[in-house]
C-alpha cells in the first residue's frame, strides 16, 4: 500500500523537477567522488604564497617546472598583478566564511546564467526549457565534464555578464553589461571581445564599448608600469601554459596551434593568422545579420542565441567555462537546427567530427568543431528565417522596452 502511494505521488511529478534532483545530485556525486576545486585550490594557493610574503607567479612558475619534469601538468595563478590586491583584501576574511561566500556568488552566477538563458526561448520553446536548463549541469557546453565544479571565477563573471546582455537587449539599458565586462577584463582580457554584443543588437552603443574596451585595455597594460616585475612574470607563466602545459584552449586557434605544437612547429603566428581569418569572417556574419534583425527580418531571440554563440567563438582562447557559458544557447540552437534538412546535416556533421575527435584523443578538436557546427546551423536558421515572407515585426527589434519578467504574449 505504502509503495503504490509512492509510486503514485512519483508518477505525478514533473519530468523537469526529477532532472533537477538528478541534477543537484550529480554536483554532489562528482564532488564527492572525482577531484574538484582545482581552480579555486590554485586562488587559495597565491592566497597563502601572499600571506607568506612569497611572489605568487615565482612560486606557480617552480610548480610548474616541477610538475612538468614529472611528466604532470600543474594549474597555477595566470591572472594580472592587479588580480592580486583583491587576493589580499580576501585574506584578510576567515577561511570557513570567505569559501561559503565564494561558493554563494559562484552559484548564483550560475544562476544568472540558466536565468539570462531562459529568456533566449521563444513561447513555444519555454515549456522545453524546464528540461534543458537541468541538462546543464550534466553537458556543459553539450560536452560530459565537470567544468562547474572548478571553481574558476569566469562562472560567475559569465553570469553578471550574461544577466547585462539579457537586461540590455530588452531594456536597451547597458551599464550593468558594460560593468560586468569590465570587471571580467580584469581577470581574462579576451572577455573583452563580448562588447561585440550591444554593437551587433543594433544599439547605439558603439562609443560606450570602444570606451570600455579602452578602459580594459588601459587597466591591462598600465599595470607593467606600476607592477614591472609582477608583470613580466605573469606573461612567463601564461607563456608556460602554452609551452608546458598545452593548454592551447577548445576554440578553432587552440585546435590548430596544440596541432602544430604536437608536429615540433612554429604555432604563434600560424594560430594568430587563423584567428584574425577566421574571426573576420564570423564578425561579417554576424554584422550582416545585425542589419537584418534591425530590418526586423529575423526575430530576436533566434538572433540573440546566434549572437552569443559566435561571440563566444570570437575569444581566441575558448576555455571549458566559456563553453559552460553557452550550454543552453548551444541546445536551443540544436533544437530549432534539428526541425530542418540542413540544419540536421550540420548537426550530424558536428557529432561525427566531434565522435571522430575524441576517438583520437583531441578533445579540444572535438569540442571546437561541435561548437562551429552549432554555430553554423543557427546561421542557416536566421538565413531561412530572414528569407521568410511571414516574419513579423518584434518588439525588442524596434527597440520597444520589453518586461524582463513575466509574459511575453509578442516575439
Amino acid at each position: 500500500m505504502i509503495m503504490r502511494v509512492a509510486r503514485r505521488k512519483l508518477s505525478n511529478w514533473p519530468w523537469h523537477t526529477l532532472l533537477w534532483i538528478g541534477a543537484l545530485g550529480s554536483i554532489v556525486g562528482m564532488r564527492l567522488f572525482i577531484p574538484s576545486c582545482w581552480d579555486l585550490a590554485v586562488y587559495q594557493q597565491a592566497m597563502k604564497s601572499l600571506r607568506d610574503g612569497l611572489d605568487p607567479y615565482v612560486v606557480g612558475q617552480a610548480r610548474q617546472i616541477a610538475e612538468h619534469a614529472r611528466g604532470r601538468i600543474a594549474c597555477t595563478y595566470v591572472y594580472p598583478p592587479l588580480t592580486t590586491v583583491i587576493l589580499r583584501i580576501l585574506n584578510y576574511i576567515p577561511a570557513l566564511p570567505g569559501r561559503l561566500l565564494y561558493w554563494t556568488v559562484y552559484a548564483a552566477g550560475f544562476g544568472a546564467q540558466l536565468w539570462a538563458a531562459s529568456h533566449l526561448a521563444r513561447p513555444w520553446e519555454r515549456k522545453l526549457m524546464r528540461y534543458l536548463l537541468p541538462v546543464a549541469v550534466f553537458f556543459p557546453g553539450l560536452i560530459p565534464n565537470e567544468v562547474i565544479l572548478s571553481g574558476n571565477v569566469a562562472i560567475p563573471l559569465y553570469g553578471a555578464v550574461w544577466a547585462g546582455a539579457i537586461r540590455g537587449w530588452k531594456l536597451e539599458r547597458w551599464g550593468w553589461f558594460y560593468a560586468a565586462v569590465l570587471a571580467a577584463s580584469l581577470f581574462k582580457l579576451p572577455l573583452l571581445t563580448l562588447l561585440a554584443i550591444p554593437v551587433l543588437m543594433g544599439a547605439a552603443q558603439f562609443i560606450n564599448s570602444v570606451m570600455t574596451a579602452a578602459g580594459g585595455l588601459g587597466l591591462f597594460f598600465v599595470q607593467r608600469l606600476i607592477w614591472p616585475k609582477e608583470f613580466a612574470e605573469y606573461l612567463s607563466d601564461v607563456q608556460m601554459q602554452f609551452t608546458l602545459n598545452h593548454d592551447f584552449g577548445r576554440g578553432p586557434a587552440g585546435m590548430l596551434g596544440h596541432a602544430l605544437y604536437s608536429m615540433g612547429r612554429p604555432f604563434t603566428a600560424a594560430s594568430t593568422f587563423f584567428y584574425l581569418a577566421y574571426g573576420a569572417l564570423i564578425f561579417c556574419v554576424l554584422a550582416n545579420f545585425c542589419r537584418m534583425y534591425r530590418r526586423e527580418e529575423v526575430d530576436g531571440c533566434s538572433w540573440m542565441t546566434v549572437l552569443l554563440t559566435g561571440t563566444i567563438l570570437l575569444n581566441p582562447r575558448i576555455m571549458s567555462y566559456d563553453a559552460l557559458a553557452l550550454t543552453v544557447p548551444m541546445m536551443l540552437l540544436v533544437v530549432r537546427g534539428w526541425q530542418d534538412a540542413v540544419g540536421r546535416w550540420c548537426l550530424f556533421a558536428g557529432v561525427v567530427a566531434t565522435t571522430c575527435a575524441y576517438t583520437a584523443g583531441q578533445d579540444n578538436a572535438g569540442d571546437a568543431m561541435l561548437m562551429v557546427s552549432v554555430f553554423v546551423a543557427g546561421v542557416y536558421g536566421l538565413l531561412k528565417e530572414a528569407r521568410s515572407a511571414a516574419v513579423a515585426p518584434f518588439p525588442e527589434a524596434a527597440g520597444t522596452p520589453v518586461a524582463l519578467y513575466g509574459s511575453q504574449t509578442t516575439e
